[in-house]
């Protein structure tokens, strides 16, 4: 009921931000784009990375609130994307009608095959968490440069037409929810370290 409730209502929208997106593929982008979009879709498999980053950054004394906000931010979005919305929602992948164009455009991005609901993007979800709680936790000038990550992981996945816009803002939302929750806790339980 809910995704025939997104696909009725944000069809235009999401056709219109696949349909450019599709143009820059087929342009002169596409050469930089195809490799940085499946580099992205790689580093935001499963999570794994930004685990990672947060278990590197825990186990260094200086950066150990940073990591466990990391970590937090990361359990909090995935619980919300992937044990609450995914499930609840049920839509389909924007490649899932073979009689669609979105379907022949995702063949042409590449033809990359995900295996779960497409509401809402739980790379963007992961990478809007990790940064979202880095973002809050620094008190550095430069890490305002830390939201290209998530913007970039969102356009990636836009890119290789596995998930829609609608999703992505969804994923985006949900990653910023859980990494200013994530270092609100972190605060609040005084963690040792100073980033």
């Amino acid at each position: 009921m809910a995704a025939m409730w997104l696909d009725e209502v944000f069809s235009g929208f999401d056709q219109a931000i696949l349909g450019a997106i599709h143009g820059l593929q087929q342009a002169w982008a596409g050469t930089i784009l195809d490799p940085l979009a499946r580099l992205l879709a790689a580093l935001g498999a499963g999570g794994i990375a930004l685990i990672l980053l947060g278990l590197v950054l825990l186990a260094l004394r200086p950066t150990r609130r940073l990591g466990a906000g990391v970590l937090l931010a990361l359990a909090l979005g995935a619980l919300v994307t992937n044990v609450v919305l995914k499930p609840l929602v049920e839509r389909a992948r924007p490649y899932a009608d073979e009689g669609r164009l979105l379907h022949q455009w995702w063949l042409e991005a590449g033809a990359m095959i995900e295996s779960d609901a497409s509401f809402p993007s739980g790379h963007t979800t992961a990478a809007m968490a990790a940064t979202a709680a880095l973002f809050f936790l620094l008190k550095r000038p430069w890490r305002w440069w830390l939201w290209l990550f998530p913007v970039l992981m969102g356009l990636s996945r836009l890119y290789l037409v596995v998930h829609y816009p609608t999703d992505v803002l969804a994923g985006a939302l949900v990653g910023l929810a859980a990494g200013y929750a994530a270092a609100r806790i972190v605060r609040r339980a005084n963690w040792h370290g100073r980033p």
